[in-house]
């Protein structure tokens, strides 16, 4: 062998033996990680109790319109309960979807459904779909602290029409003190009919409630319950001794505690982490039904975090809650946003001026805290102006019972000096000036009435994180 082929072989054993270093080097750094597979999908430790999991063929049943059809949804008559006094977790579920559906969109045909949306309506804007009904599976579940306490509902709907190799997810925060399906019209359908996963929740300030009276609960199917069976299960308990209770009951019997009033955990500070708690839950919805399965029992990770186009998208509070879940993201969760009138509070500057055409705004940019107070002090005498006449909804409300209510505001808050006036209809008029000062449009004039008992009292009522017993006066 020659000098030089002596040198070539003794370059090919370093270069083999270097190599072969590497190669152990970095088997020894990953501990044979390419041999143990895809992780385990694993619930989120938010995740509170057992998930209900439920497919819908997309005929008797489904996940836009619980059955009924673009026609059930349209027609004014809600669904039937076969036995009003023990309704079937199914039967309510229909009746929250067909009123949520109908609450956010114009359901007339000059509005627009059936002919611009409604699930009829395919994605080029045609009226080709039927009835709209969309098979898949639904997931249901809380997200809580361990305590109970908070509660908050979370769902995942997969329709069938899922792209496994193109996924993508749209989430629908409910707006208000509307239970989980909230926005399923607001912002549901257009994920559905894309094949999109929907992400819900309810924010922590669903439509949970206890009649105090009777010990009942409502449960996360909608259901009832005894509070003590419940336990941890219910939507929400009131937090409340049993001598508080007996008392309370003696001096105003037959009355509710809700969750978005008396829970004492002003859900708001927690709009967006919920709504990023819904698109984690997504992400374990998803891998559960298409992750492959380990060991023939256990589902592994196909979908990692920020591997599914997300968008954050709801109206009103709902919207809100996407900007702050966005504005909280800092994993990478969320690709994009779109809301419709969200809720926010913005730090504004001094030199910022508002217009309406050519007209200076004099009052805005206020926290939602402010304008619900100033709604609860100020709407009960309002709605007695000659301008919020005719409000709708009004014939739903004891008339001489709420009047009496409004009369006595408009004499208190003259006696305190708030409003002047020496006469009821001079008062309520001060008292519409003063909403119209600090905001309150002159559009909105015929909504005080309707909205003082079941949006500011509530609003303020979560804000003081007060008990349903504390601070309450007959009314």
């Amino acid at each position: 062998m020659t000098r030089f082929a002596r040198i070539q072989t003794l370059r090919r054993q370093a270069t083999t033996l270097a190599l072969l270093a590497t190669a152990a080097t970095f088997a020894g750094c990953h501990g044979g990680d390419d041999n143990s597979g895809p992780p385990t999908n694993t619930l989120p430790s938010f995740v509170s109790g057992s998930v209900k999991i439920q497919s819908y063929d997309g005929n008797t049943d489904d996940l836009l319109t619980a059955g009924l059809g673009k026609s059930g949804l349209a027609s004014s008559t809600a669904p039937a309960i076969a036995n009003a006094t023990s309704p079937t977790a199914a039967e309510l579920r229909r009746l929250a979807i067909y009123s949520n559906y109908r609450a956010l969109v114009d359901m007339t045909a000059n509005g627009g459904y059936g002919r611009f949306w409604g699930p009829n309506v395919d994605l080029n804007g045609n009226d080709t779909l039927g009835e709209g009904k969309i098979a898949g599976k639904e997931y249901l579940a809380y997200a809580d602290d361990g305590s109970g306490n908070l509660n908050v509902s979370l769902m995942v709907q997969i329709p069938s029409s899922f792209n496994a190799d193109q996924p993508c997810i749209v989430t629908a925060t409910s707006s208000g003190s509307r239970g989980i399906y909230g926005a399923i019209s607001a912002a549901g359908e257009w994920g559905l009919k894309r094949g999109c996963a929907v992400a819900y929740t309810d924010k922590g300030s669903g439509n949970g409630a206890q009649n105090l009276t009777t010990n009942l609960v409502t449960l996360i199917d909608g259901t009832l319950s005894n509070a003590t069976l419940a336990g941890n299960t219910a939507i929400f308990k009131a937090n409340v001794s049993s001598a508080a209770l007996a008392s309370y009951n003696a001096s105003l019997p037959a009355r509710y505690a809700f969750k978005h009033a008396h829970s004492q955990q002003n859900p708001e500070k927690d709009w967006g982490k919920n709504t990023l708690q819904a698109i984690q839950f997504a992400y374990w919805a998803l891998n559960d039904t298409y992750g492959a399965l380990n060991n023939g029992s256990t589902h592994a990770v196909r979908y990692e975090k920020g591997g599914i186009t997300t968008i954050a998208a709801s109206v009103s509070n709902g919207g809100g809650a996407s900007l702050a879940a966005a504005e909280q993201d800092t994993d990478g969760w969320i690709t994009a946003v779109v809301v419709g009138e969200p809720q926010i509070n913005l730090n504004l500057p001094s030199q910022v001026a508002v217009y309406e055409g050519n007209t200076p705004v004099g009052s805005f940019g206020r926290p939602l805290a402010d304008y619900m107070s100033l709604a609860n002090l100020l709407q009960p005498c309002a709605a007695l102006a000659p301008a919020a006449a005719n409000a709708p909804n009004l014939s739903a409300l004891p008339v001489a019972t709420t009047a009496a209510i409004r009369t006595a505001r408009c004499a208190s808050l003259a006696l305190g000096g708030v409003i002047g006036g020496g006469d009821t209809t001079t008062q309520a008029n001060n008292a519409l000036a003063a909403l119209h000062q600090a905001g309150y449009e002159a559009d909105s004039d015929t909504l005080h009435a309707p909205m003082w008992d079941s949006q500011a009292v509530a609003r303020r009522r979560r804000d003081l994180r007060r008990r349903v017993h504390e601070g309450q006066r007959r009314r």
